[in-house]
C-alpha cells in the first residue's frame, strides 16, 4: 500500500503548470536610406538665379564642376549593416540518450550521470549534469524520528520537531550548503485525495518548496523541494516517544540561480520518459500482493506547481534585475515565438522592424532560449 501511496503522490507532486532551437548565424541588412529631398543647398550663385528667375531672365546653366560638388557636398545616407549571431541556450539545444538499468529506464541528455540505490521496497534515482549543477532526484519514503533522542535507536538520520516538509529539507541539506533559504511554498493540488489514500494516517504537511541555496565551492542555485509527510501515531514507553514521521514522495529539482525556470522542460522530459522494467514490476508486484497496478511515474504534464504559485512579480524583478547586471535585452522572435537574451542595444540597432519586439512583463517569467551577440 505504502509503494502505491508513494507513486500517486510522486506523480501528484510533479504535475505542475509551467512550460519553454535553433541556431546558427544570421545577418541582416537594413534598407538603405532614402536619401534627402536632392535639393542642392543654396549658393550665393543660386540666390542671383532665383532673382534673375523673378526678372524674366533664364538662370545661369549648373556646370559640370558644379554638380559635382553638390553631390559631394550631399551624400546619400545608408544605415550601417546590423550582423548578429543567435546562440543557442545549453537547455534549448538538448541532445538525447536513452539510459537502461536493472529497475527502470529514462531518457536523459547525453552527457549527464544517472545513480540508483536501493530496491523495490525503497529506492532513489538522481539525474545530474556532468558538474552536478543541475538536476532531479526521487526518492520513495524516508522517515524521521519524533523525539530526537530516538534517532539513533530507531536507525533514522534525521528528527523533525514539526513534521514539517520544510523543516524536513532544511534538516537534509543543513550539512551539505552554506545556506538553505527558502523563498517561497505552495500548497499542491488535490490535497484531499491524498489524504483519502490513507485515511488513518493523517497528513501533517504537503509542500512544494522553492529555495535558494549555496554548495561550498560552487555557484548559487535554486530549486523546488516537494514531500508529503504523514502522522503516525505516537507510542510513549517509559517517557519516550517511539514514533516517527513518514515522508513519502521527495522530489527536488534544482539548477544554477536564474536558470531553473529555463530548465524545466528538461526535466518534464525526463520524467516523462521514466519507466520500470517489467523485472522491477513482476518484484514490486511479488512483494506488493494487494496491488492492482503496475507502478508509473508517468504524467502528461510533470512539473511542479512551486513557479505558478510563486510571486510572479517577484520572479519578473529577478529577472530584469539579471538582464541589467549583465547588460542584456529581453527580446521576443515574433517568427519562431523564442525569447532572446539580446546585447544591450540591440533593439536600437535593428531600428524599425517587425520580427524582434521587447518582451512584455508575463513573458520574463517563461525563461528564455538563447542569446543574441553582436558580430
Amino acid at each position: 500500500m505504502k509503494r502505491i501511496l508513494t507513486l500517486i503522490l510522486s506523480m501528484l507532486l510533479i504535475a505542475g503548470t509551467l512550460a519553454g532551437c535553433g541556431g546558427g548565424k544570421d545577418a541582416l541588412t537594413s534598407d538603405e536610406a532614402k536619401g534627402k529631398d536632392g535639393t542642392a543647398p543654396v549658393t550665393e550663385q543660386g540666390n542671383k538665379g532665383a532673382s534673375s528667375e523673378a526678372d524674366g531672365t533664364e538662370p545661369p546653366e549648373e556646370t559640370e564642376e558644379e554638380a559635382e560638388e553638390v553631390t559631394e557636398a550631399e551624400p546619400e545616407e545608408t544605415a550601417a549593416e546590423v550582423r548578429y549571431t543567435v546562440r543557442p541556450a545549453e537547455w534549448a539545444s538538448v541532445e538525447w540518450e536513452y539510459y537502461s538499468d536493472v529497475f527502470f529506464t529514462l531518457k536523459k541528455p547525453k552527457g549527464w550521470k544517472v545513480q540508483w540505490q536501493g530496491d523495490v521496497n525503497q529506492m532513489q534515482w538522481i539525474v545530474t549534469s556532468p558538474d552536478g549543477t543541475i538536476g532531479l532526484s526521487n526518492l520513495d519514503h524516508d522517515y524521521a524520528a519524533k523525539d530526537p533522542n530516538m534517532a539513533q535507536t530507531l536507525g533514522f538520520r534525521l528528527s523533525l520537531t514539526s513534521g514539517t516538509v520544510r523543516e524536513y529539507f532544511e534538516n537534509v541539506y543543513k550539512d551539505s550548503t552554506n545556506y538553505f533559504s527558502v523563498e517561497n511554498s505552495c500548497v499542491p493540488a488535490n490535497r484531499d485525495f491524498v489524504q483519502s489514500l490513507r485515511p488513518y494516517t493523517p497528513i501533517n504537511d504537503y509542500q512544494a518548496l522553492y529555495a535558494t541555496f549555496s554548495e561550498p565551492g560552487l555557484e548559487s542555485g535554486e530549486g523546488i523541494y516537494s514531500a508529503v509527510i504523514m502522522n503516525n501515531q505516537d507510542i510513549y514507553i517509559r517517557g519516550m516517544n517511539y514514533a516517527n514521521w513518514e515522508i513519502n514522495a521527495i522530489f527536488t529539482e534544482w539548477a544554477p540561480l536564474g536558470a531553473l525556470v529555463n530548465w524545466i522542460p528538461v526535466f518534464s522530459e525526463i520524467l516523462n520518459s521514466f519507466s520500470y522494467t517489467d523485472y522491477y514490476i513482476q518484484l514490486w508486484m511479488a512483494n506488493t500482493p494487494s496491488a492492482t497496478s503496475a507502478p508509473s511515474l508517468s504524467d502528461s504534464d510533470p512539473i511542479l506547481e512551486a513557479f505558478e504559485e510563486r510571486s510572479r512579480s517577484d520572479t519578473i524583478i529577478q529577472e530584469k534585475r539579471s538582464d541589467m547586471l549583465e547588460e542584456y535585452d529581453r527580446v521576443y522572435d515574433t517568427e519562431t515565438g523564442d525569447i532572446y537574451r539580446a546585447y544591450e542595444g540591440f533593439l536600437d540597432d535593428m531600428g524599425d522592424q517587425d520580427r524582434y519586439v521587447p518582451v512584455t512583463d508575463d513573458q520574463y517569467t517563461e525563461g528564455y532560449v538563447g542569446w543574441i551577440d553582436k558580430d
